[in-house]
């Protein structure tokens, strides 16, 4: 084996053996079919590289038992996309059912079959695979670039094989070592780009109040004790909603929190404090806190059809976030009993009701 030989080789094992942890450690922590699935492609993936590393020529019957394996391995990796990129759909996917259970008895019986029906059999598997996706699978869930590429590869990659079982070439097998290389590789990117999607999301849900898309109490406190404790704030809004008409209490405070939300951005950060509370620190603003508390609530009060009764205070360096609160809090509650709806002062807080 030439030293391009042994490269190719090595690209190969060093992608699956990424794979395969990758395989492990999805499967570790979700434990699902998907993931199982994945597991089980990547084992028999490498292994199977692990076989053909070993052996010194590419156009014999044991080769072909671990090619076998290797093509059994990467449909059932195919099955794992779908389920990974299109997990809304239930296919049942008989196709690639189809194509594993013939590539996994073609290895069988690989050490008692010419080279070249062993190789016909896998790459008739494959050809049935690939039609099926690209048929009957993209017309359905839409062209995913990526997913082409990896079934094309694969599917050339075992054409060369094939080829050079019925001539002799034995360049051939080898040059379909690196289509093989890249049809891995995409694998690889594949799933770590869904892998980052999944640890975004799992982010953003563990900071986001999923009604409101505000910040969750908990991220909030440990954001505004941040900014608090660096002295880049201005004030804090204590934001109550009351009575909503015409519209469920969900879908109210859904679009309040998008008013505040699109009210505060650039200015500060919001989050849900309590069920019916809405909590602000605004960080820099080029309106006083009385009109900008004046511009919440009209936004409020127009796009959630609630009653809205906010209290504010600027900060001050001697108060912590919960005095903050309290005083804030306080206000808006002096407000409601007075039932006004005006501006003014009360112990170092100014409210804003309707």
């Amino acid at each position: 084996m030439g030293d391009f030989g042994k490269l190719t080789i090595g690209s190969m094992l060093s992608i699956n053996i990424v794979l395969f942890i990758i395989g492990f450690l999805m499967y570790r922590k979700w434990r699902n079919p998907t993931y199982l699935k994945f597991l089980g492609a990547f084992s028999l993936m490498l292994f199977a590289n692990a076989g053909m590393a070993l052996m010194p020529h590419k156009l014999m019957s044991a080769y072909m038992f671990f090619i076998s394996l290797y093509a059994a391995g990467m449909i059932i990796a195919q099955i794992g996309i779908f389920r990974l990129y299109y997990n809304k759909r239930t296919d049942k996917l008989y196709v690639h059912l189809g194509g594993t259970a013939v590539t996994l008895i073609t290895a069988a019986m690989s050490l008692f079959l010419p080279v070249q029906m062993s190789s016909f059999l896998v790459f008739l598997s494959v050809v049935g695979v690939t039609l099926y996706t690209l048929i009957k699978i993209f017309p359905d869930v839409g062209l995913n670039p990526q997913y082409f590429m990896v079934t094309i590869l694969f599917a050339m990659q075992l054409l060369l094989h094939l080829s050079g079982a019925f001539t002799g070439y034995e360049l051939l097998a080898e040059l379909s070592l690196i289509l093989s290389v890249f049809a891995s590789f995409i694998v690889f990117t594949m799933i770590f780009e869904k892998i980052i999607g999944v640890m975004q999301a799992a982010t953003y849900t563990s900071t986001r109040d999923e009604v409101t898309g505000l910040f969750t109490q908990k991220h909030f406190i440990h954001q505004a004790n941040q900014a608090l404790s660096k002295g880049k704030t201005v004030g804090v809004l204590y934001i109550e909603i009351q009575n909503p008409t015409h519209i469920s209490e969900e879908e109210s405070f859904k679009r309040a929190g998008r008013a505040v939300g699109r009210a505060l951005e650039g200015s500060g950060f919001a989050g849900r404090y309590q069920s019916d509370v809405i909590v602000a620190l605004i960080t820099s603003s080029n309106l006083p806190l009385a009109e900008l508390a004046n511009s919440i609530r009209m936004k409020i009060d127009v796009e959630a059809s609630s009653t809205v009764l906010i209290g504010y205070i600027d900060t001050k360096p001697e108060f912590t976030l919960d005095d903050h609160i309290r005083e804030a809090k306080e206000g808006a509650i002096r407000t409601k009993q007075s039932g006004l709806n005006r501006i003014f002062d009360l112990d170092q807080s100014k409210i804003l009701a309707d």
